[in-house]
């Protein structure tokens, strides 16, 4: 009997693999819990609430209310067959430059297939309502048009250096900004315009050195121009290069 059982299951081995997804598909920070759920490590969720936030730094386009995530809330992730995985995350924020608590954000995440970006719907509660954000918007322009402050200028690439970090990353690989550095700036009529050198450190692969340049148009979304290059290639060798206008207009996506 003991021998028929064995039999048995030796026979069916292969119907359960390929109902079960492979675990080895999987990076060590993603593994299959039961059918649909997922268990991913806490960097992960780190990796795609960095994701989410660099989404909305650029995106919702206010220089004066730039966020990094500060800590981790509830988390969870689910596998959508024959679409990706979603991420529900509950993180809590803070302003880049001065520490600030700016408040909780929800967001959902979706890795797709066949998207090289994810679908993000994130919402946060601010600690300043709109008109005050515009003010600070137009406080900070007015200052950087009528000083060249170094910080004041290596906070402003935030803005910048959150497009390149969410555009070039993916599902298992994020970037965050090690340096900032050969700041310039320049008035043209209504417009400023920024120089930067920025390094950025990826988590799993590759780290970058990019070229970017700022232009800023209170009645204007901000505009992004990079060129980015391997740090361990020749200058010939580009590795990603973009321009895109910051607003919701480009990037808000629902589910």
């Amino acid at each position: 009997m003991p021998r028929m059982a064995a039999v048995v299951l030796l026979l069916l081995l292969p119907a359960l693999c390929s109902a079960w997804p492979s675990i080895g598909r999987y990076p060590e920070y993603l593994r299959p819990l039961s059918r649909g759920n997922f268990h991913a490590s806490d960097s992960q969720f780190l990796r795609v609430a960095r994701a989410a936030v660099n989404y909305l730094n650029y995106g919702q386009g206010s220089p004066s209310l730039l966020r990094k995530v500060a800590l981790l809330g509830k988390t969870s992730v689910r596998n959508i067959p024959g679409v990706g995985h979603e991420y529900s995350l509950q993180f809590y924020t803070k302003h880049i430059q001065t520490g600030q608590y700016l408040g909780k954000c929800n967001a959902k995440v979706r890795y797709q297939k066949k998207m090289s970006k994810p679908l993000i719907d994130i919402s946060c509660t601010d600690n300043k309502d709109a008109d005050q954000i515009m003010k600070d918007d137009y406080s900070l322009y007015t200052k950087l048009k009528a000083t060249s402050s170094p910080d004041e200028l290596k906070y402003f690439a935030n803005v910048g250096s959150s497009y390149i970090a969410w555009k070039e990353s993916s599902e298992y690989d994020g970037y965050v900004t090690r340096e900032i550095k050969d700041a310039k700036r320049w008035v043209r009529d209504n417009a400023l315009e920024f120089d930067y050198t920025i390094l950025v450190d990826s988590d799993v692969s590759k780290n970058f050195s990019c070229h970017m340049r700022i232009t800023w148009n209170l009645e204007l979304p901000i505009k992004v121009k990079y060129t980015c290059f391997s740090e361990d290639t020749s200058a010939e060798s580009a590795d990603g290069s973009g321009e895109e206008s910051g607003s919701y207009d480009s990037f808000q996506t629902n589910f």
